[in-house]
């Protein structure tokens, strides 16, 4: 299925704003300079605000305050 636009899309961020403690959002689209969906998702990390484009990765090395990984 191919999108060409942002409208309709959402994310499943899972994040708990009662807390300050880092968590890891996504998968989180993303989107072109002109505001098309690439096709590819994301996940950042809210403590450091690392991205990877998949949540191993951020566990492996990209993430550099351990957040969500407790």
């Amino acid at each position: 299925m191919s999108m060409k636009t942002s409208a309709g899309l959402q994310t499943s961020v899972t994040t708990d704003e009662s807390t300050d403690e880092a968590r890891i959002e996504g998968p989180i689209p993303e989107f072109d300079k002109h505001g098309d969906y690439t096709g590819h998702d994301y996940f950042r990390c809210t403590g450091c605000d690392v991205e990877a484009m998949c949540r191993p990765d951020l566990r492996e090395g990209g993430c550099r305050c351990n957040g969500g990984w407790s």
